[in-house]
């Protein structure tokens, strides 16, 4: 009599598909930008910056991030949900700003975090220069010819109060956000009781670079926008990632 053999189906772990709630379509340059919907975090920054590559987007660099709160704070859908929701985490908690800020004792270079590595990368004011010199100047700002390396020297930030207009022309914030993304926070920041605030990094004459980077929220009913985070900060920190 021949031994009953009885079948075991091969069972398998099926990692489950994310899928966004919806997609957040934004008017941005001289087109749309669309944001995934609900946002990812709370997170440390390239936690939440990983997070949102592996789902196969792009994380918010600061030439986007002006767009969003734009429509959040400006556009004539202000009551819809997902833009309540948008000023809920300002209000409450912070978004990410997928940029890197290399504070040197002459002014500050921004570089575009695309692949959200953060601080782990060194950096040198030579290969920096290097990088901007077939680049072109904006406002007095010099960009890259790919545009993902600025720099703004001092002078030309202001890293305290500001008014709205001298926020939209702020060095770091066009370094930051593009000369269109610093007019429409300059707006954006109208929308609060008080002054926007910019925060950064003094670096003095002989002092060793520092490399941080950016956040953005509201501040005791101010818009507040942060270039001196580190970037393993455990607070309630959260980014839309971008399609």
């Amino acid at each position: 009599m021949g031994t009953e053999v009885k079948y075991q189906p091969r069972v398998e772990k099926i990692e489950k598909i994310w899928i966004p709630e919806t997609k957040l379509w934004i008017p941005h340059d001289s087109g749309e930008i669309a944001f995934a919907f609900p946002a990812f975090g709370p997170d440390t920054y390239k936690s939440a910056g990983q997070d949102i590559l592996s789902k196969n987007l792009k994380v918010p660099t600061g030439d986007c991030t002006p767009s969003l709160l734009y429509s959040a704070y400006c556009s004539d859908a202000l009551n819809e949900p997902e833009f309540e929701k948008v000023r809920n985490i300002m209000r409450s908690n912070w978004l990410w700003v997928f940029n890197k800020n290399f504070w040197t004792e002459k002014g500050v270079y921004v570089i575009q975090d695309k692949n959200a590595i953060g601080r782990i990368q060194l950096l040198n004011v030579s290969d920096l220069e290097k990088a901007l010199k077939d680049g072109k100047e904006t406002n007095g700002i010099r960009f890259s010819k790919e545009r993902n390396l600025r720099f703004a020297p001092k002078g030309s930030y202001n890293l305290k109060d500001n008014t709205p207009e001298s926020f939209a022309k702020d060095g770091f914030i066009i370094a930051s956000c593009g000369k269109d993304g610093a007019e429409k926070l300059g707006e954006v920041s109208t929308k609060f009781k008080n002054k926007p605030y910019i925060d950064g990094l003094e670096v003095q004459e002989g002092q060793e670079p520092e490399l941080r980077v950016s956040a953005v929220y509201e501040d005791g009913d101010r818009l507040r926008f942060v270039g001196s985070v580190w970037d393993d900060y455990e607070g309630s920190c959260h980014a839309f990632g971008v399609f």
